[in-house]
């Protein structure tokens, strides 16, 4: 058996049933001949995404594989990568390279050395005798401890050379409970507090939840102790939770600090419980640390929880539900306005509350784009399955949400899945709405269109003839319809839901879709609430 062919063994034994790739590479012929359906994107970098997006959906349980050419084709993967590898997604990269003996050489690109800062775990395949061990150890990675991406390189002459002995067996995945004490003393400290907050990433007491960005739809945000999503915009719940909680439970996040994520008020103690012990003390300095997988912990502090004689009491419960309620009630109120609003150019908001109105989220899989769609979607919209909503955001790349979508679809074909984007980020990836169609992936896109290119308008310097006013130019319905989607463009509010129920439909009948909203600019972002 040549290596390609055991490769393509490999990856069926694994549960791979499509490759998302980027034509030619050591391993698309072999995989094809195994039933393994090719998925050929416009770009590398929405391969990539749409492999990340895959990933995502099925919670690592079915890992995104994506295949693409040496060089050039590896160089273009960078992004999506990187996209991937802060986001904690696994997703296998198998790129090719000339040969091994001239992998290393100028002006040659080597992505097992380039990119080893943005994987788990890169190599190259150096032997045929090397095959099947690295590909254990990358599966292992995959489904074990931190997600992230790992990256095979796959050299040429060493896909066609014969395997000595091919045995391949699928590697178990390791999960870890924590130290019995530290959840001993984690329990000890969230009873003890008076207000503890819940900090939930993508990875109990009565307590309130609030989510990072990745975690988003962890918990079903109706429910009466959900407080939203805490990111770089937020509801007023969880602003509220963040200043006067005197506790926080951090589960499954890193805890990281960066532009996405909002900041924790000093003086509060902190359990952090987290599959990668790096996380702990870097950013927020914890009083227990709890390393182990998510599940697990939250299943021995429950147990810790039911031993003891809990001075909660369900009165307790029901007070921080109804303060919580108040909350939510006021902060709906507040932007209320904004999703039914009249206004022309239609205002962002009324695109968002029309899309509520009009799709069940309990049979949806949303995404955002980065930029303004991100920040007016992430506070107002409501998740109420796990996975139901495809959040992101340390890495903030224009287009991403395309692929991911892309990916998701085909991971959970029995849902609508859809997208908002603006301007700038379909300018980034739009030409690959032709690999929707091509490849019968029915997505909904929803371009938030105010032709400003998002919130970067207002940071280009009109002071110049070198920088006049920026407008942006085009139809993204006609080029979307020329590429062979469904396509609406949309002027007036009083259109939104009539075109998303025709484009739903069109998704239902297999076809993509797009809704070109044309909108104004919206200055105010729900930050603090």
């Amino acid at each position: 058996m040549r290596c390609d062919q055991a490769i393509a063994n490999i990856l069926q034994q694994e549960g791979v049933e499509q490759l998302f790739c980027f034509p030619s590479t050591p391993v698309l012929d072999a995989c094809a001949e195994v039933g393994i359906r090719p998925l050929v994107a416009r770009q590398e970098r929405v391969a990539g995404n749409m492999a990340d997006g895959f990933s995502r959906t099925t919670n690592g349980k079915r890992i995104g594989v994506v295949t693409i050419q040496q060089n050039a084709g590896a160089e273009n993967c960078f992004a999506a990568l990187a996209q991937a590898y802060t986001d904690s997604s696994p997703v296998l990269f198998l790129p090719g390279c000339w040969s091994i003996h001239t992998s290393t050489l100028p002006p040659n690109f080597q992505p097992s050395t380039s990119f080893e800062r943005q994987t788990r775990w890169a190599d190259i395949i150096p032997t045929p005798e090397g095959l099947v061990p690295r590909f254990r150890r990358a599966f292992t990675a995959l489904r074990s401890g931190r997600p992230g991406p790992v990256l095979l390189e796959i050299p040429r002459d060493i896909a066609t050379a014969e395997v000595p002995d091919f045995t391949y067996t699928p590697p178990r995945p390791v999960r870890s409970q924590g130290d019995p004490q530290d959840i001993v003393d984690a329990v000890t400290v969230l009873v003890e507090a008076k207000r503890p907050m819940i900090w939930a990433g993508q990875g109990v007491l009565a307590a309130p939840v609030t989510t990072t960005w990745m975690g988003k739809s962890a918990i079903n945000e109706r429910h009466p102790l959900a407080l939203g999503t805490a990111g770089y915009s937020r509801t007023a719940m969880v602003s509220d939770a963040l200043s006067s909680s005197d506790a926080v439970f951090a589960i499954g996040a890193s805890l990281a600090r960066d532009f996405t994520s909002p900041a924790i008020e000093g003086g509060k103690a902190f359990v952090h419980a987290s599959i990668d012990p790096s996380d702990f003390n870097t950013y927020y300095p914890a009083e227990v640390t709890i390393a182990g997988d998510a599940r697990l912990v939250l299943e021995q502090m429950i147990e810790e929880v039911r031993t003891r004689r809990n001075r909660k009491t369900e009165a307790d419960r029901v007070t921080v539900e109804k303060r919580i309620e108040c909350q939510r009630d006021a902060w709906k109120q507040r932007w209320a306005s904004r999703l039914t609003s009249t206004e022309t150019p239609i205002n962002p908001y009324r695109v968002i509350g029309d899309f509520m109105k009009t799709f069940d989220p309990a049979k949806t899989i949303v995404s955002h784009d980065s930029g303004g769609s991100r920040d007016q979607l992430v506070p107002l919209y409501e998740a109420v399955n796990p996975r139901g909503y495809l959040g992101w955001g340390h890495s903030t790349q224009l287009g991403f949400s395309l692929g991911a979508t892309m990916g998701a679809k085909l991971a959970a074909p029995e849902k609508l899945c859809a997208h908002l984007l603006g301007d700038a980020a379909m300018g980034m990836v739009g030409m690959d709405l032709e690999t929707a169609a091509r490849e019968n992936i029915p997505i909904l896109t929803v371009v938030l269109n105010n032709g400003k290119m998002g919130n970067y308008e207002r940071l280009i310097p009109r002071t110049s003839e070198l920088f006049p006013v920026l407008e942006l130019g085009g139809n993204y319905a006609d080029v979307a319809r020329a590429l062979g989607v469904y396509a609406q463009r949309v002027e007036r509010p009083e259109e939104l839901v009539p075109a998303f129920r025709k484009a739903g439909q069109m998704t239902q009948e297999g076809r993509p879709a797009l809704v070109e909203c044309m909108t104004g600019v919206e200055p105010e972002i729900p930050y603090t609430g």
